[in-house]
């Protein structure tokens, strides 16, 4: 049985953000799919399908015509519709199968292979403050492997792993320059020995950053 759970973001620009939660079982898989509507500044309704905390798959679309012209009250009304289409939509391709997925979890990669030749070069550009009063700040630069230019509209996640455990904490997109920032409360069930985890996907090129947290002084080691 498919679980629904809607949420609310907060507001941006006068509108209200609205997103979608639901997970999914598929064959002996759970999936969870999350649908939102990132807001006036990045106007495209994201659907992420999650499985053991990878992601799987992304439809991104597009309302930034559709929105022309719309009183707010009214443009807020149709996006909440086609945000809930879209999430319906994107768990029923998942149930009759038009979205394959794959029950084994494939080894990920390290910091070190995770550049491979025409893939993702993902780097973090504020390595000596990313812990701040209790929250993990990530700025985010991704550029292309061979030729170093920047990858805008790309996904990346902040994941924890945890006692074999993948825990999404934080989503994004890049900007044209590549750039995004990823912000979240250090996860409560944080503890030695866990990784924090970026990874950064556009098509079927991705990249990936491994933190090892210490026990005391939370300052990660990269792998």
């Amino acid at each position: 049985m498919t679980v629904l759970r809607a949420f609310v973001r907060e507001r941006l620009g006068g509108l209200m953000n609205f997103g979608f939660n639901s997970n999914v079982k598929v064959g002996n898989a759970m999936c969870h799919v999350q649908t939102e509507d990132r807001g006036p500044t990045h106007p495209f309704l994201d659907t992420v399908v999650y499985m053991a905390g990878r992601v799987i798959y992304k439809r991104s679309t597009s309302y930034k015509q559709f929105a022309l012209g719309l009183d707010e009250n009214v443009l807020a009304e149709k996006l909440h519709e086609r945000l809930a289409q879209q999430h319906r939509e994107v768990i029923a391709d998942l149930e009759n199968g038009a979205i394959p997925i794959e029950t084994q979890t494939k080894p990920q990669p390290d910091a070190r292979n995770a550049a491979a030749p025409g893939g993702l070069d993902l780097r973090l550009t504020n390595p000596k403050n990313w812990f701040v009063a209790g929250n993990v700040i990530f700025e985010i630069e991704l550029r292309e492997k061979n030729s170093d230019q920047p990858v805008g509209d790309a996904s990346v996640e902040a994941l924890l792993e945890s006692d074999k455990q993948r825990i999404p904490c934080a989503a994004a997109q890049t900007e044209a320059e590549g750039r995004a920032t990823l912000k979240f409360p250090m996860p409560m069930n944080a503890t030695e020995g866990s990784s924090l985890v970026i990874r950064a996907m556009d098509g079927s090129r991705s990249g990936e950053l491994r933190f090892k947290l210490k026990a005391k002084a939370p300052k990660p080691v990269s792998q």
